[in-house]
């Protein structure tokens, strides 16, 4: 190889590095938030007893399902145009 060849291969690992690293810092910042979101709720919900637990599961089910319906009644009721 020459040393052309060897700064053309330079330049792309550098370029491609520093988006890697980039992504890589996107990425710690947001699993911090996450970690530090999700710590709290995790151990309030410890402390609920187990019906409360499964009737969240209920709710969160329901909106996987049905909420953008339930958005739109909310919308609706408000007065609010979509």
């Amino acid at each position: 190889m020459g040393s052309d060849e060897i700064r053309a291969v330079w330049a792309a690992v550098k370029k491609s590095a520093k988006r890697e690293l980039g992504i890589l810092i996107v990425m710690v910042i947001f699993g911090l938030v996450a970690a530090v979101i999700a710590v709290p709720v995790i151990l309030g919900l410890s402390f609920l007893p187990d019906w409360a637990l499964w009737s969240l599961v209920a709710a969160w089910a329901a909106w996987m399902v049905f909420g953008d319906t339930i958005a739109a009644g909310v919308r609706a009721y408000r007065g609010v145009k979509p």
